[in-house]
C-alpha cells in the first residue's frame, strides 16, 4: 500500500493493482488451504472412534489455531489498508471468521462425542468385543454376586442361631423364676404352719396356768404345795 500511495502522490503511474496487499493475499491463500484441510479432517473424524478419533480431533484443533493466527494477520493488514480497499478486505475477514467459528463448533461437538464414546465404551470395542472377554466379565460378575449371596446367607444363619440361643436362655430364666416362686410359696406355708403351732402351744400353756391357779385357790395346802413346787 505504501508503494501504491507513493506512486499516486508523485503521479508517475495509474493505480491498477488489486484491492489487497501481497501479505493479505498470502494470508488469504493460507487460510483457505488450512480451512479446507480442517473440513477434510472433520469428515475423517466422523468415521473414526476411540484413540484414533481423539488424535484426529487434536490434529484438527491445531490447524484451527493456525487458521486463527492467519485470520488475525489478515485483520491486521485490513486495518492498515487504504480506506478504498478496507471495506472489501473486512468483508472477506468477516466471512472467513464465520466459517472458522463453524468448524470450531463442529470440532467441539466431535470432541464431546469422543468423550461420551470413551465413557460408554468405544464403538469399536463396544460392538466387537471378544466373546471370551465378555464371558470372563460375566463370569466375574456372577461369582461376585454368588459370593455376596453366600455372605448374606451366612449372616442370616448366624442371626437365627443368636435368636435361638437367646430364646433358650429366656426359657431357662423363666423356669428358674417359676422354681423360686414355688420355693417362696412353700416357705410361706411352712411359716404359717409354724405360727399356728406356736399359737396352739401358747393356748395350751395359758390353759394349764389357769387350772393351776384354780387348784391353788380351792385347796390352801395344795396351794402352798403348788407355791413350793413353783
Amino acid at each position: 500500500f505504501r508503494d501504491i500511495n507513493a506512486q499516486c502522490e508523485v503521479g508517475l503511474v495509474t493505480v491498477t493493482k488489486t484491492m489487497s496487499s501481497e501479505r493479505f493475499e498470502d494470508c488469504d491463500d493460507d487460510f483457505r488451504t488450512i480451512l479446507g484441510e480442517i473440513k477434510l479432517d472433520l469428515n475423517i473424524i466422523s468415521k473414526r472412534s476411540g484413540e484414533q478419533k481423539k488424535a484426529a480431533i487434536r490434529k484438527a484443533e491445531r490447524k484451527a489455531e493456525d487458521a486463527e493466527r492467519v485470520l488475525q494477520d489478515m485483520e491486521s493488514e485490513s486495518q492498515i489498508a487504504p480506506a478504498a480497499f478496507r471495506i472489501g478486505m473486512n468483508s472477506k475477514v468477516r466471512k472467513y471468521r464465520s466459517e472458522l467459528e463453524k468448524v470450531k463448533r463442529d470440532l467441539s461437538q466431535a470432541n464431546s462425542s469422543s468423550r461420551d464414546d470413551l465413557l460408554a465404551g468405544s464403538r469399536t470395542y463396544g460392538t466387537h468385543q471378544d466373546p471370551a472377554v465378555v464371558q470372563a466379565s460375566q463370569r466375574g460378575r456372577l461369582l461376585k454376586g454368588t459370593d455376596s449371596l453366600h455372605r448374606a446367607t451366612d449372616s442370616i444363619v448366624r442371626s437365627k442361631q443368636v435368636a435361638a440361643e437367646s430364646e433358650a436362655i429366656g426359657t431357662e430364666t423363666l423356669e428358674d423364676l417359676v422354681g423360686q416362686r414355688e420355693q417362696l410359696l412353700r416357705a410361706g406355708e411352712t411359716v404359717q404352719e409354724t405360727d399356728e403351732e406356736v399359737s396352739k402351744a401358747k393356748r395350751i400353756l395359758i390353759s394349764m396356768g389357769k387350772r393351776c391357779v384354780a387348784i391353788c385357790c380351792h385347796h390352801p395346802t395344795g396351794g402352798m404345795a403348788c407355791l413350793r413346787g413353783h
